[in-house]
């Protein structure tokens, strides 16, 4: 299912991970609850969790922290906008609009 998905992790107000797939993101609410569990995550966990859970594919899977960006488990460079936007909780970078069918904010 080509449905754009987006998982915020947020602590004391402030973004500090964002979780975001190009393809079955309808496994966000899954993701959240496991990553809401299994905190505090690296960014290689966070990737192997919504792997785990179906959420997005080797091509669409971005797990984005302040410091780093992984692209289904590998370091990358992105578009600017994905630094730009990253302490806007509802955004999904992968689209300029910030549009994702699918989001879910966890609030540690």
């Amino acid at each position: 299912m080509a449905t754009n998905g987006l998982v915020t992790i947020r602590s004391g107000g402030k973004v500090v991970m964002k979780v975001v797939a190009g393809c079955n993101g309808n496994f966000a609410v899954e993701v959240a609850k496991r990553l809401r569990a299994a905190w505090p995550v690296s960014a290689e966990k966070a990737c192997e969790i919504a792997r785990a859970a179906g959420f997005g594919c080797s091509g669409c899977l971005i797990v984005q922290t302040e410091s780093d960006i992984l692209l289904d488990g590998r370091r990358e460079r992105l578009p600017p906008i994905y630094g730009e936007t990253f302490q806007k909780a509802e955004f999904n970078p992968r689209w300029y609009n910030g549009i994702a069918e699918f989001g879910e904010i966890v609030d540690l």
